[in-house]
């Protein structure tokens, strides 16, 4: 009896040591990443500072704005819209037939 419970209190024990060591390296894992984000977020701060051009944007041309507003303006204008057709139904629920 004794010597099932010494058993049993080392399986708990073992299990503790476990769960322990797994919250540990699941900290360690997070800090990890944490650190590894913020590296790599300096190390592209870095390159696009380097690379001339990258960091900027070109203003937007006014001809190709006027261009895409009379594209978008041709498209609204083409559209057709189609009304619903109403079928109607016999005293059976079917759908009738035109005559």
């Amino acid at each position: 009896m004794i010597g099932s419970l010494h058993i049993i209190g080392v399986i708990i024990l073992g299990f503790g040591v476990i769960a322990k060591l797994l919250f540990d390296l699941g900290n360690q894992i997070d800090d990890g990443l944490i650190e590894l984000d913020e590296k790599l977020a300096l190390a592209i701060q870095s390159v696009v500072e380097k690379i001339p051009g990258l960091g900027e944007s070109e203003p937007i041309n006014p001809i190709q704005m006027a261009f895409a507003q009379l594209i978008g303006n041709m498209a609204q204008q083409k559209q057709v819209i189609i009304p619903p057709k109403i079928i109607e139904r016999d005293e059976n629920g079917l759908f009738s037939k035109k005559e």
